[in-house]
């Protein structure tokens, strides 16, 4: 993923997180993987995200939430 592609999928996942906010609600896993990979999100990619955010217990950044959605997608092409 390109710098401008990676920066424009951070933006995109910073308003879902203040949108969520501002509405008092918070950002189901779907529409967090969403925000990230845009048209390339799908319901697999969602639940081994899930699985990994399950098993972190401490608080996670929305860095690390790209950063690491962006090497689980990047993973699983590997293996196509």
């Amino acid at each position: 993923m390109s710098e401008a592609d990676r920066s424009e999928a951070k933006a995109r996942l910073e308003g879902l997180f203040t949108e969520s906010k501002a509405n008092n609600e918070g950002a189901g896993i779907p529409e967090i993987v969403e925000a990230v990979l845009g048209d390339d999100a799908d319901e697999e990619i969602a639940e081994l995200v899930l699985m990994a955010m399950e098993s972190h217990s401490d608080r996670i950044t929305s860095e690390e939430i790209l950063d690491g959605i962006l090497k689980l997608q990047e993973w699983r092409l590997e293996q196509t």
